[in-house]
């Protein structure tokens, strides 16, 4: 008998709940007093189209695809934090969640007294978070903080207890999103190996992520979303080379309106991240060597095209470059295929989620593209250190002078 039953789910969302003006709210209000459901149908996002899997005793399911394909939702519905608004779902055993940083924590309550908090939110008694207590906070490595207010904690800090308290309850399915993200590399490299101890234990686990490694490591199986539907389910390294070099980059490219002003005369067919070896990766640390590559075909007589990449977190740009600036120059023609690579010498981001538009312009200043992908690809950065929530990392060094003791030697920053 499957541990996880998730039979043709479809999950809903409203567009304009809780943003909508009073002209919006009266045909709802007058709908509900007559008995009538007001609310528009059609203004709903689908969140989830349709999905099914199972999940069996003992086996570690892989969940991926680009942002807005469905995954934290898939977890929020097997954790009951929400409901589907049609389909089947049975989850056999006691579930532990680490889905939102922060979830099931009051902000205004100690981190000790949270621990009891989330603990008896997951079904444990008193007596038994007792017995477990010194563990949670060992684990977490925030024995000096443990009295504070959690609504003082970095989000490092939240990931660190909230991922003790969930591995502690002695679940029999663990649902883990992608908050792995954020925390120094040490410790999430400790949650790892905590999360194969359950996986040779023989728990029944669901992984969210964009670490590629990650999957492949842990995942019997993978499940590959987008748009909220099922793209593929099975082996993980076919998975995951649907995901990162064929099938996604089509999906989305599919997506985006107006590609290829020109007429298409030159098209991206493949992009790709890799480390200062060359080897594919989606997972780096702060100031390693990261590559991109954005292999291409030209179907005209190209003069000069312009190669550019962006790379954001949600909305924000945080860093572009166009081959314009280099001065990189070249003549194609037809059938040509080529590769236009960026290596970023040193990647000063710090800890979280990013990824990559690219593109080909007809030249620097000219707003017409002949081919483009928002989202081409996606990776994770970890930093040795929690940097209190900032996006990169600048090189510096600080000193102080005037002390009486002995001291202002500066020193970098790391």
């Amino acid at each position: 008998m499957a541990a996880i039953e998730f039979e043709n789910v479809r999950k809903a969302y409203r567009r304009r709940f809780g943003r909508g003006s009073l002209r919006d709210a009266l045909p709802n209000l007058l709908g509900r007093v007559v008995g009538r459901d007001g609310k528009d149908r059609g203004d709903l996002l689908w969140a989830l189209d349709g999905v099914s899997f199972e999940v069996e005793k003992g086996e570690v399911l892989g969940i991926i695809g680009p942002n807005g394909a469905g995954k934290t939702t898939v977890l929020k519905l097997l954790s009951r934090v929400t409901r589907p608004t049609s389909g089947r779902i049975t989850v056999r055993g006691r579930v532990s969640a680490l889905i939102e940083l922060g979830a099931g924590f009051h902000p205004d309550l100690s981190g000790r007294e949270n621990i009891y908090l989330n603990g008896a939110i997951l079904g444990l008694k008193r007596r038994e978070i007792d017995e477990k207590f010194d563990s949670i906070v060992a684990f977490s490595e925030l024995e000096e903080f443990i009295d504070m207010p959690v609504k003082r904690y970095s989000s490092g800090m939240f990931v660190r207890l909230g991922f003790a308290v969930a591995v502690h309850v002695d679940p029999d399915v663990l649902l883990i999103d992608e908050v792995l993200a954020v925390g120094d590399y040490m410790f999430r490299d400790k949650c790892v190996q905590r999360i194969q101890e359950f996986r040779d234990a023989g728990k029944t686990m669901v992984v969210v992520s964009h670490n590629k490694e990650m999957i492949q490591k842990l995942c019997d199986r993978t499940l590959f979303l987008y748009k909220g539907k099922v793209m593929f389910l099975g082996e993980t390294q076919k998975a995951l080379d649907l995901y990162h070099t064929g099938f996604a980059g089509e999906a989305l490219r599919r997506e985006v309106e107006g590609r290829g002003d020109g007429g298409r005369e030159i098209e991206i067919t493949r992009v790709e991240l890799l480390d200062g070896e060359g080897k594919p990766r989606n997972s780096f640390l702060t100031a390693e060597p990261m590559r991109l590559r954005i292999y291409f075909r030209t179907n005209a007589s190209v003069d000069d095209p312009v190669f550019y990449s962006r790379i954001r977190q949600g909305y924000r740009v945080l860093h572009g470059t166009t081959t314009a600036r280099f001065d990189i120059r070249g003549h194609f023609e037809p059938g040509d295929e080529g590769v236009a690579e960026v290596l970023y010498e040193s990647l000063n981001l710090l800890n979280g989620e990013y990824n990559i538009n690219v593109g080909i312009k007809r030249d620097h200043f000219s707003p017409l593209t002949y081919d483009q992908i928002d989202g081409a690809v996606h990776f994770v950065v970890g930093s040795r250190f929690d940097q209190g929530g900032a996006l990169v990392y600048l090189p510096h060094r600080w000193s102080v002078r005037g002390a009486r003791e002995q001291g202002g030697k500066g020193a970098e920053a790391v």
